[in-house]
């Protein structure tokens, strides 16, 4: 239950009577201070859930994601969409939060502490859920919060996840780099390897195998190399198993346009092969275009969402 909620501002109201609202978050954490959006869905009000926890959505912007988040405009209409969707059974209606993804309009941070700079990786894995728990009835369960990222915000939702099973669970990234490339890690080669997704994905996996794994700076011999698919298609990792409640702790799917480049594919592909292993389960949904907002906020609704939503947990109506 909300331990101190505060007052937002209106930034937008939509149709249905739902808002999304603002508020300005010294991280007490990151010691970071920036702007953070959500929404809750009409179901959040109504009588049969007033005592239900909701699931969680981060919704993270590409490009540099400061000082806006642009996922709360009407632009996107992720909000009117993800209604229409749970009306439709197509979606859990999720609460939706929108924090800016980094310090400044000059570079990006990975998502990561980055030594010397302002703790971004901290801000969103720590500061901002905080900030959702104190003001909105969520789970302490990670199957209650999930990610929706753009490129860099892609990258950054399979990072949490994998960084932090016990927080997060599900991670929807759209054309997400494989590994980390602010120019910020320059002179600090070690923590930027702990920040990389093979690294963090090793380390999953080591801990929740009963034997030695490989090194986490190890790389899979003579995986190919592949493109995208020729036409839109949602394909489930070979060594993903069981039903959609299935067992796995992480799941991460990612979408990538036949127009992306193609050395960019390639080097995410190779990434997702060497980590659908174990606790992670992995899928690759294509689409008709190259890297866009529009089209990966486009291609959530075409299935992935509903994905997502079977794999985390929704709120329960009172008898």
């Amino acid at each position: 239950m909300p331990t101190h909620p505060r007052e937002w501002t209106t930034q937008r109201e939509l149709p249905d009577g739902t808002r999304v609202v603002r508020t300005d978050l010294a991280g007490p954490k990151s010691g970071f201070t920036g702007r953070v959006w959500a929404w809750v869905p009409k179901q959040y009000g109504k009588p049969e859930y007033k005592d239900s926890a909701f699931p969680v959505l981060m919704a993270l912007p590409g490009a540099v994601g400061y000082p806006t988040n642009y996922f709360f405009s009407k632009e996107f209409r992720l909000q009117e969409r993800i209604g229409e969707a749970a009306d439709k059974g197509e979606s859990l209606p999720f609460i939706v939060v929108m924090p800016v993804l980094n310090a400044n309009k000059d570079t990006y941070y990975d998502g990561s502490d980055i030594p010397g700079q302002p703790k971004m990786g901290t801000w969103i894995s720590d500061d901002v859920p905080d900030l959702v728990r104190e003001n909105f009835r969520t789970y302490a369960d990670p199957k209650g919060w999930g990610f929706f990222g753009s490129s860099s915000g892609g990258y950054v939702g399979m990072k949490m996840v994998l960084q932090y099973p016990e927080r997060f669970s599900v991670a929807i990234a759209g054309g997400p780099d494989a590994a980390p490339d602010s120019p910020l890690w320059n002179g600090h080669p070690k923590e930027k390897q702990e920040n990389s997704p093979a690294w963090l994905a090793e380390e999953l996996i080591r801990k929740s195998s009963p034997t030695p794994s490989s090194s986490p700076t190890s790389g899979l011999k003579g995986t190919p190399k592949s493109s995208p698919p020729s036409s839109p298609a949602s394909t489930p990792a070979s060594g993903a198993t069981g039903s959609p409640k299935s067992a796995s702790k992480v799941a991460i799917s990612f979408l990538m346009g036949t127009k992306e480049p193609k050395q960019e594919v390639a080097a995410l592909e190779k990434l997702r092969k060497e980590i659908t292993k174990g606790p992670i389960e992995t899928r690759v949904t294509s689409f008709e275009g190259g890297h866009d907002g529009y089209k990966y906020t486009d291609t959530l609704f075409n299935g992935d969402l509903k994905w997502m939503s079977d794999r985390m947990r929704g709120p329960v109506a009172a008898k």
